[in-house]
């Protein structure tokens, strides 16, 4: 058991690395590398330093690195890291807990240095045999993506502050209903940013059925309230709403197989034009397969709606699929290996830049690393990422890049 969850996290990171920029780098520091504390541990320190070099630190297209539109296209840059886990299980209560702080300090573009944090907090409450929940909040603040500041090459912090409840109620022993309410945050600090800023809320009412052999399917409706506090510019939407219908399942398909899926309709009005909305079919559909007790293989698949972070759209599209693998070749020694393909369109046109085609972009990533641990509380890891995006408007030719990165990871558990 504990081999398959060092493989799960590894390779939940591994899918995000695949998206390069610091943030992301931070998020490999924390967790690149296996938990080596016993399952079961209530308290977790942790420290890990990694180092990083990169290409291509920008994400800029070849063109403009050889017009010298930076001073250094390429840096090297280390994230040190320092926290604290908690999972506390008081009777039938589980609380869950995360307290970190980082610091990322670049070699050549010293004015993109930050100080970063994690601090994550929920109980998985139960009364009884038939009421269960959750209550929790986190607050975390990393970089933007470079790939998505166009040009911008400035250090923006973005700090989202989450909240949510909810609550389930089984009132037979395969039925069950429940409700919940969350809160999101995202704020900018560079003032170039600040038009991306949103508080979003939202509400879910669930109902779900168990099978006999364990798996679960909910029937979800969600709606989502949100907007931008700092936007006041006309063509610019300023609020939304969201409305979900989500069939949600988990399947336990066999010992070695187990799969999760989201799929559902989402319905999108903005408090502008009709144009602008969206409608359609959404979802995300994933799976992990042990073919043996040493290898774990995972597969994504999703088309997902989201806050557009480019002003000359309403909100993007992403569809994708991703793969990954680990291998625990020794006790001590375990490979792995990720690659993802992505397509973004931005979409509802907001009318800021007339005459301009919305953006449509295709990205491939992937990456392999090779972990090693001598001792229980130690572990070293090193690896290579690579990835290109090609998008089709030229005045975003800065999101057409080719990056290549390597990485050389250090992490003790106590």
């Amino acid at each position: 058991m504990e081999f398959l969850v060092s493989l799960r996290v590894a390779a939940t990171w591994q899918r995000a690395a695949a998206v390069p920029w610091a943030a992301v780098c931070v998020s490999a520091a924390l967790c690149a590398l296996p938990a080596h504390a016993k399952e079961g541990d209530t308290f977790r320190p942790f420290v890990s330093y990694t180092r990083f070099w990169d290409d291509n630190l920008f994400r800029l297209s070849q063109a403009e690195i050889a017009a010298n539109l930076v001073t250094h296209a390429s840096d090297r840059y280390g994230v040190l890291s320092a926290g604290l886990d908690v999972d506390w299980r008081p009777a039938r209560q589980h609380v869950e807990a995360r307290l970190s702080k980082n610091q990322v300090r670049f070699d050549r573009n010293a004015q993109l240095d930050y100080d970063g944090s994690d601090y994550q907090l929920k109980w998985n409450w139960r009364l009884g045999n038939h009421w269960s929940g959750r209550i929790g909040a986190a607050e975390k603040i990393t970089q933007s993506s470079f790939s998505d500041l166009v040009n911008l090459q400035i250090n923006n912090e973005i700090t989202r502050e989450d909240r949510f409840f909810d609550l389930n109620w089984q009132f037979h022993p395969r039925w069950s209903v429940g409700t919940g309410a969350a809160s999101t945050t995202s704020t900018n600090s560079a003032a170039q940013q600040a038009t991306l800023d949103y508080d979003e809320t939202s509400y879910t009412a669930t109902l779900g059925y168990r099978t006999p052999k364990g798996s679960t399917l909910r029937l979800q409706l969600r709606r989502v309230n949100g907007d931008y506090p700092r936007r006041t510019v006309l063509f610019l939407d300023r609020a939304y709403t969201q409305d979900e219908i989500n069939f949600l399942g988990d399947w336990t398909v066999s010992g070695k197989l187990v799969a999760r899926g989201r799929l559902g309709h989402v319905q999108r009005q903005n408090d502008t034009v009709s144009q602008r909305d969206f409608s359609g079919i959404t979802g995300r559909l994933s799976a992990d397969y042990l073919p043996t007790g040493k290898t774990l293989l995972n597969a994504a698949l999703f088309r997902e709606i989201a806050n557009s972070d480019d002003a000359n759209a309403s909100y993007q599209l992403s569809t994708g699929a991703s793969l990954g693998a680990a291998w625990q070749a020794t006790s001590k020694l375990t490979l792995r290996a990720t690659a993802q393909a992505e397509n973004r369109r931005f979409e509802g046109d907001t009318g800021l830049l007339p005459g301009v085609p919305l953006r449509d972009e295709d990205t491939v990533s992937g990456s392999v690393s090779l972990s090693y641990a001598p001792l229980r509380m130690a572990a070293v890891e090193v690896g290579v990422q690579a990835g290109e995006r090609q998008s089709n408007v030229p005045l975003y030719a800065a999101n057409e890049y080719r990056f290549r990165a390597v990485f050389v990871s250090m992490r003790l558990d106590f």
